[in-house]
């Protein structure tokens, strides 16, 4: 019997788990995310149920989602030293309607994993390895296929890599107690960000190399908010703005919009 994973963070944030969505409007095999057709259809059906202007939003939002699979097999690596399996072909992509918004998440068919070895050098080995195989064979030519067929560059989805990485690190500073886990979880990403080559990503950089900005939440001044490391294309939907987060708002951009939210919230009336 494979271990027994706790999806509840997994699933509650990134959609992703062996039952998958309770009632999904849409499924795709992963594994035909490089057939034209069917990527042009996810796109199109993804980019329906968020009110998406063009294929940008719903190309940036499934090119993500597959960061948030090599975040998941980070995450379960640090709290279990196993490797899920998340393969192309392991999964299936779902589309999810929940009243006003939509999960856009996986299902894996088969819950199963390997060991991950404890020796420090043998486990970067065993990771540097894992990684080659994971984006050449599955990530990189996908993010590739559905930049081509969001009319995007393959770059606006992979510089939203970065920012994903450190969101989840942020969140296990804050909501992770055991040391053990954060250390290891620390050990491995970097292993991912500094000796994974970029010809892997066919690219210059690795897009997991990220060096964070962070901005006050205008309603609560002790809280702080990272700048996401790329535009997400949330503004190309009907009626769409920016995120208070967007690294292209401008400064009086963000000054006007938090006065909004601050007015909005009945503060200093």
């Amino acid at each position: 019997m494979d271990t027994e994973f706790d999806f509840t963070v997994v699933k509650r944030y990134y959609h992703i788990s062996p039952e998958g969505a309770d009632n999904p409007v849409y499924e795709l095999p992963a594994s035909r995310f490089m057939s034209s057709d069917d990527l042009l259809t996810a796109l199109h059906t993804s980019g329906q149920t968020v009110q998406a202007i063009s294929n940008a939003l719903p190309g940036s939002f499934i090119g993500t989602s597959l960061c948030k699979l090599g975040l998941i097999q980070l995450l379960f690596a640090a709290q279990y030293d196993r490797l899920i399996d998340l393969s192309a072909d392991n999964l299936i992509y779902q589309i999810e309607r929940h009243g006003d918004h939509t999960h856009l998440g996986y299902k894996i068919k088969e819950l199963r994993s390997v060991a991950i070895p404890s020796p420090p050098e043998q486990r970067e080995a065993f990771w540097i390895a894992h990684w080659q195989s994971f984006f050449a064979q599955f990530i990189t030519p996908s993010v590739e296929a559905i930049a081509a067929g969001a009319g995007l560059k393959a770059e606006a989805i992979w510089q939203q890599f970065g920012g994903q990485l450190t969101l989840l690190k942020d969140f296990l500073s804050e909501h992770e107690p055991r040391a053990d886990v954060l250390r290891k979880f620390a050990e491995d990403s970097r292993t991912l960000a500094e000796r994974i080559e970029p010809e892997w990503f066919k690219r210059r950089r690795n897009p997991f190399v990220h060096q964070p900005r962070y901005i006050e939440n205008p309603l609560n001044t002790e809280e702080k908010w990272q700048i996401q490391s790329s535009c997400c294309m949330y503004d190309r939907r009907e009626n769409g703005v920016k995120c208070y987060t967007c690294p292209r708002m401008t400064a009086a951009e963000r000054d006007e919009r938090a006065c909004a939210m601050l007015e909005s919230a009945g503060v200093g009336a």
